[in-house]
């Protein structure tokens, strides 16, 4: 695997630290510390994995290796390298330990200063096993840590993440947000129920913000043209994104709005001869906000159903005041959910705000108490 560049590491003593971090966790941390405090050469580690490991889909080797070089990037005594078994062509653990070693020599002297080549290498392990094999087979120097003092182990975090959250690691949180998408048609109440929520779970949430575009902006819905609707596919992802790698996101986050509602209003405008934005500039406007929806991650979508009088807030394009209208626009905005892939994680609310409130609510108790359960 290519590694990107990092300072050389020199010394007397350098420690060693592999594992397969999926994700990287207190417990590695515990290693790594005594590694990089105890030796003067600081510590190496390595991120360990093949194709189809327990990392995947969620981490696949590359994206773990990428984390948690993102994770230590501004410390100069941690140097971070990756050995992918498939990669390279060696058995998988226990097999594969000649292969693995030939490569682990190879990182060596790209990881540590030519000067101190000789340096003493000592290795931190969680299993009895690995300290046996390094010591016994190739004449290494091993320190086996107890576990028992930090009980915290990888499949405890996959199994559920939101109660070991202050355990993983922050680049690795991302992965195991719980993300909940509040989406509708117009004046359903789902900027104030999504708010609510987030301050209900103390969670980060995001607000529409096409909203504030259009206000700093002073624009009418009828005069977006296709530049508009692009910003609003950036601004809402990059919101939303922002806000799921925020440190106050606590393993839920809830969004008021994603790509593909955007979509269903400038598919809606595109075929009004009263709206600035053009069919050929939908057409634009769809390819990207059907990239942005693959790269989002949804584990839960709650619909809001056409429900109640609609507001005139004296900002909202009145033209889908009517329930007629408003249906039309739910049936479409379902259609691009289900072509998004994404209808297996969809809820349909048809209750009231307290009806729709606690369901949810619910919901996220259960999350919060078992796991995502998917």
């Amino acid at each position: 695997m290519n590694h990107t560049y990092q300072k050389p590491l020199k010394g007397t003593r350098i420690g060693c630290v592999f594992g397969s971090f999926a994700p990287l966790h207190q417990g590695h941390l515990d290693m790594i510390m005594q590694a990089k405090k105890e030796n003067d050469g600081g510590c190496i580690v390595i991120v360990c994995g093949y194709d189809g490991d327990k990392g995947e889909p969620m981490m696949p080797h590359a994206k773990r290796y990428r984390y948690v070089r993102e994770f230590f990037a501004n410390d100069d005594l941690v140097a971070v390298y990756a050995i992918n078994d498939t990669e390279i062509g060696i058995a998988q653990y226990p097999n594969g330990w000649d292969g693995w070693m030939r490569e682990f020599r190879c990182i060596w002297e790209k990881a540590v200063n030519p000067y101190s080549w000789d340096a003493r290498r000592v290795w931190y392990v969680g299993e009895r096993e690995y300290k046996t094999g390094l010591e016994l087979r190739y004449g290494e120097e091993a320190v086996l840590l107890d576990r028992a003092e930090n009980p915290i182990s990888a499949t405890m975090i996959r199994q559920n993440p939101i109660k070991h959250w202050n355990k993983i690691t922050a680049p690795f949180r991302r992965v195991f947000s719980t993300n909940i998408l509040i989406c509708g048609t117009a004046s359903e109440g789902k900027s104030v129920l999504t708010a609510d929520l987030g301050k209900y779970f103390n969670a980060p949430y995001s607000w529409e913000w096409a909203r504030d575009y259009m206000q700093e902006s002073c624009v009418s819905d009828w005069e977006l043209d296709g530049a508009d609707f692009m910003a609003f596919l950036e601004g809402q992802y990059n919101l939303n994104k922002r806000l799921i790698n925020s440190p106050a996101n606590n393993g839920i986050f809830f969004a008021d709005s994603d790509a593909l509602i955007t979509k269903m209003y400038a598919e809606s405008y595109s075929r009004r001869d009263d709206c600035a934005v053009t069919p050929q500039e939908y057409e634009k406007i769809a390819i990207m906000a059907d990239e942005l929806a693959a790269k989002s991650r949804w584990d839960r979508i709650y619909l809001l159903c056409p429900h109640g009088m609609f507001v005139d807030d004296h900002s909202r394009f009145m033209v889908h005041a009517g329930m007629d209208e408003r249906w039309q626009l739910f049936e479409k905005l379902r259609e691009f959910i289900e072509k998004s892939g994404n209808w297996d994680k969809v809820t349909i609310l048809d209750g009231g705000y307290w009806n729709n409130f606690k369901t949810i609510v619910n919901d996220v108790k259960e999350i919060i108490e078992n796991g995502k359960g998917n």
